[in-house]
């Protein structure tokens, strides 16, 4: 779990979102932020009190765990807990999490105020999947930061001190992540960004810092598209659906249910109850389980 932030970090986070260096506007930043994480914390016990309640929980079990009676313990999340969405969208998974640490602390290496996608994309190569792609295409962190600094400088004299903020490229890109993940997550599983996904958008964004530097190192975002697509290429619907598509009564060719390829001579497919998985999702299956299982996050 991330540590709370301190002082300090507020009040650079309210210098970064602020309009100006004026009191106020800094005032009403500093507030927006506060408002912003107690927010979210209360949404966060919210959805683990649904949770607890789904699971057959009475509100005396719950009480006694708040320190409070049961009757105070329903009447202050009886309401709140019956508006609960079931998820509160997409989560970043913890090599996602990783990943966006390590871009932070590359751009306060360098004391820069923001962290931008070719900071994302140094990031990316902490662990898992993007980091194993990257790797694959001869991509180093060194390397990222070498022609990051060649296209887009160095500050002479740097001035920030203390915890970057990520730029407004990079929360755009980190939002795609996530409307990704909702499209390519099977409907009856909870919606994690995964560091495919996440490199899918940034190394696919044309005009991103993070494509700008493949570019600069000779990588072909072909490679990558084609490296990720049995990772990403996985439409949110129910599973089975797509054998069901055509007119009524004829039988459609099977597709795999993971990387959505259809049946053909050389992908053979493995059915199951309305979900099929081709010869070359079930080797990536393969290598995945091959790994040893504290290897795993």
């Amino acid at each position: 779990m991330s540590p709370e932030p301190t002082v300090d970090q507020l009040i650079q986070a309210a210098h970064a979102h602020a309009a100006s260096d004026d009191p106020l506007d800094l005032l009403d930043a500093v507030l927006a932020l506060t408002r912003d994480v107690s927010s979210r914390s209360d949404l966060a016990v919210d959805q683990i009190m649904k949770q607890a309640r789904d699971a057959g929980y009475s509100w005396t079990v719950i009480g006694e765990r708040l320190g409070v009676s049961r009757q105070a313990a329903r009447q202050r999340y009886n309401d709140r807990v019956a508006h609960t969405p079931a998820t509160l969208g997409p989560v970043r998974g913890r090599e996602v999490q990783a990943g966006l640490a390590a871009a932070l602390d590359a751009a306060e290496a360098d004391q820069l105020a923001e962290a931008g996608t070719e900071h994302i994309l140094l990031g990316l190569l902490t662990d898992g999947v993007a980091a194993a792609t990257l790797e694959q295409l001869g991509v180093s962190r060194e390397k990222i930061r070498d022609a990051g600094h060649r296209l887009f400088g160095r500050p002479t004299d740097p001035a920030h001190t203390g915890r970057p903020v990520f730029s407004a490229e990079a929360r755009a890109a980190l939002a795609a992540a996530e409307r990704l993940a909702a499209e390519r997550t099977p409907g009856c599983v909870p919606v994690t960004v995964t560091t495919p996904q996440l490199l899918a958008v940034v190394a696919t964004n044309p005009g991103s810092r993070a494509r700008r530097v493949l570019n600069d190192l000779g990588v072909d975002v072909a490679d990558i598209k084609r490296l990720l697509h049995c990772y990403i290429n996985v439409p949110r619907i129910p599973f089975g659906r797509r054998s069901r598509r055509g007119r009524p009564g004829k039988k459609q060719p099977g597709r795999c249910s993971f990387c959505g390829h259809p049946r053909s001579q050389e992908r053979r497919l493995v059915a199951g109850p309305d979900v099929w998985i081709c010869s070359e999702c079930v080797a990536v299956c393969g290598e995945i389980l091959a790994r040893p299982a504290d290897a795993e996050t």
